[in-house]
């Protein structure tokens, strides 16, 4: 009688493999909201950890959940807020800078403009924020079921993480276990500084925007220094577009030195030393990875994976650095590897 080679525990792991693969196949449009619910899951994970000592986990998980809700729509109301009351200016510094460089070496850089449109150009505007905004929700329903799933695998993360995590590992030897540990650690540490990194850096450079654009001269402080802030959530390019467009703004109503201030001085101290200086360094205390290499990560992974790449690239380039000392560690240290 022949013995099968392939155990019934081999034989299970291959069917539970078999099942996540087909689901992550079927529900790949939904992959990006679950990449971020895990991302802000692990790094809320801290919080929960402490809430769960003075009550119940479903209560934590819960609570968690709502106020990441509310400041997501304080957020957007603050952007909503901003935009409702200065359409009118905002209207008007585009229109400024659509005439203004028209004739220029720089109407390359802008959107063109029909003379009917830019003679009623509020209305335009208001079209464009209208195609935008529909553009980034596509199916409007299937996004308002994607921010569903998103609070609700947010929710279930908080309060089954640990289990699930401690159900998987469960099974695995002492030393596969103390280099998994060691791999889920620095994953942990790379989102959580990378979302607390992320929020603190558009808050300093909104504060720093406000005596900024107070020495500028321009009377339009609170608006600039908002699209400032806001524009640095955006990863890599947010900051330094919007620093673009107002160098160009300047430009167009004939402000040559205040273009110059722009990029010379704002973009430096409104984003230069943040984005290559004060980001890189806060993430690498976090993971004990060298600043350059989280900037790698960071400038492979937007592009090339879209939003969620802000999260997969540095954790790939922090899991890789880890991944290579455990290795070295398991060939010429084998018994630093021993628990």
């Amino acid at each position: 009688m022949e013995t099968s080679l392939i155990t019934d525990d081999v034989k299970l792991g291959l069917l539970i493999i078999t099942i996540f693969i087909v689901a992550i196949i079927a529900f790949w449009a939904l992959m990006t909201v679950f990449v971020w619910a895990v991302a802000i899951a692990v790094a809320l994970l801290p919080i929960h950890t402490r809430l769960c000592r003075m009550v119940k986990p479903s209560v934590s998980a819960t609570f968690i959940t709502v106020w990441v809700l509310l400041l997501i729509l304080l957020v957007m109301s603050l952007a909503a807020s901003v935009l409702i009351n200065n359409e009118e200016h905002i209207g008007d510094m585009a229109l400024s800078m659509i005439t203004g460089l028209k004739n220029s070496g720089l109407s390359g850089f802008l959107p063109s403009f029909t003379e009917t449109q830019l003679s009623n150009f509020d209305e335009t505007l208001k079209d464009l924020i209208v195609k935008a905004i529909l553009s980034l929700t596509g199916n409007i329903m299937q996004t308002l079921l994607s921010i569903i799933i998103f609070f609700l695998s947010l929710s279930m993360l908080l309060y089954y993480g640990e289990y699930i995590w401690n159900t998987i590992t469960s099974a695995l030897s002492p030393k596969l276990y103390d280099a998994v540990n060691k791999l889920s650690e620095i994953s942990e540490n790379t989102i959580y500084a990378l979302i607390i990194v992320q929020i603190s850096a558009a808050m300093i450079s909104f504060i720093l925007a406000i005596p900024f654009f107070y020495f500028l001269g321009y009377g339009d402080i609170l608006l600039f220094s908002t699209m400032i802030g806001f524009a640095m959530l955006i990863p890599l390019i947010g900051a330094q577009i919007m620093i673009l467009v107002l160098a160009l703004y300047f430009l167009s109503i004939g402000d040559f030195m205040g273009a110059v201030i722009m990029l010379f001085v704002g973009y430096p101290l409104l984003s230069g030393w943040i984005d290559f200086y004060y980001r890189p360094v806060m993430m690498g205390k976090r993971i004990a990875v060298h600043p350059v290499i989280m900037m790698i990560g960071i400038f492979a992974g937007v592009p090339f994976m879209g939003i969620v790449g802000f999260i997969i690239g540095p954790v790939l380039i922090a899991l890789v650095v880890i991944g290579a000392k455990l290795l070295a560690e398991a060939y010429f240290d084998p018994e630093s590897m021993t628990p």
